[in-house]
């Protein structure tokens, strides 16, 4: 069990956890062994049991919605790779690569996008608004679109990283 409040994407440590019997554990939880190093996909609460869905890696698609698939998105936006949090909603876009001096749109490759982890660096650097910022941070979320949009995603994510734009979940 998580033995204090820890945000999404803090890497599980020894200190942080802790052995206990309980009533009615749920019916997967994760060896404290494994556990440790793992980082988390979602804020915890003390005393939440560690189950596959809490962590990045394989119970990290379990937590994906039906119908969705999950695939490491890198963001072209560092500032809003600092804003973006585990469960958020995205819409992403493919910049013009060349406009040739024109305006041109962006071209919109899925809506709705779901934010299941982050993968940022350990160490902190000043960030653009004063706070800190993951050295070397990746600008990069793993999150669950539509299955159908799956091809769109990946053969886009070959052209450039996407832009992104938050979405209200109503």
């Amino acid at each position: 069990m998580v033995t204090g409040t820890l945000p999404a994407g803090s890497v599980l440590t020894a200190a942080d956890l802790e052995v206990r019997q309980v009533r009615d554990p749920p019916p997967e939880t994760v060896p404290l062994a494994e556990a440790v190093g793992a980082p988390l996909t979602i804020g915890v609460s003390p005393g939440m049991p560690v189950v596959p869905t809490l962590l990045v890696g394989p119970g990290l698609a379990a937590a994906a919605p039906a119908d969705t698939v999950v695939v490491p998105i890198r963001l072209a936006d560092p500032a809003l790779a600092q804003l973006v949090r585990v469960g958020d909603l995205l819409d992403l876009y493919l910049a013009p690569v060349d406009s040739g001096g024109q305006v041109l749109e962006s071209e919109l490759i899925t809506s709705g996008a779901l934010v299941l982890s982050r993968v940022d660096a350990q160490e902190a650097d000043a960030s653009l608004f004063g706070g800190t910022a993951p050295a070397g941070a990746t600008g990069v979320v793993i999150a669950a679109v539509a299955a159908q949009d799956a091809a769109r995603v990946s053969g886009a994510s070959a052209l450039a990283p996407f832009r992104a734009v938050l979405v209200d979940r109503d």
